[in-house]
């Protein structure tokens, strides 16, 4: 039989004592917490694409010049009333005012606020996986093709990825 000095059995006893410590404190309340309080201000940056490039290139030139407020001929202007993408037609177009890619002094109608939200909320960084792309171009669930890949219109969209702010 062995017989371990009073001393070393202390200090084994000691240092197991000191790593089941450790071990037991990590986690949510311990030493080594597995989450970090973000605090009190803490916000999510949301990507917010130019208001004012929407007004004066997507609505005029994807919206309205492909009719999808108002449908084509056999439609029932889906985008009015079937789907959750809402849009709607109003007049005068803010578009009327535009001095190339900034809006002139007008007020801008609940509708057309409306149909930017709708936009934005579809489109992504990279335009190739957004919806407000994907869907017309017949890539994702649609009736049908609106545009083709290489048309004014994604070229539009794939413009608007690029003008982005973050609020």
């Amino acid at each position: 039989m062995v017989t371990v000095p009073v001393r070393a059995s202390t200090q084994r006893f000691s240092l197991a004592f000191v790593c089941l410590t450790l071990l037991s404190a990590c986690g949510e309340e311990g030493f080594f917490p597995t989450t970090v309080d973000p605090g009190a201000d803490f916000s999510i940056s949301e990507i917010v694409f130019d208001e004012s490039f929407y007004y004066c290139q997507i609505e005029p030139r994807v919206i309205f010049a492909h009719g999808c407020s108002l449908g084509n001929a056999g439609d029932s202007g889906c985008h009015v009333s079937v789907t959750s993408f809402r849009i709607q037609e109003y007049t005068p177009h803010v578009s009327d005012s535009c001095q190339g890619n900034v809006v002139g002094n007008v007020l801008i109608p609940q509708r057309a606020r409306q149909n930017y939200n709708a936009a934005n909320a579809r489109m992504k960084r990279d335009p190739e996986s957004a919806p407000l792309l994907r869907r017309p171009l017949a890539r994702d669930e649609h009736p049908r093709q609106i545009f083709d890949s290489n048309s004014d219109a994604a070229a539009a969209i794939r413009e608007w990825a690029t003008h982005v702010t973050t609020q």
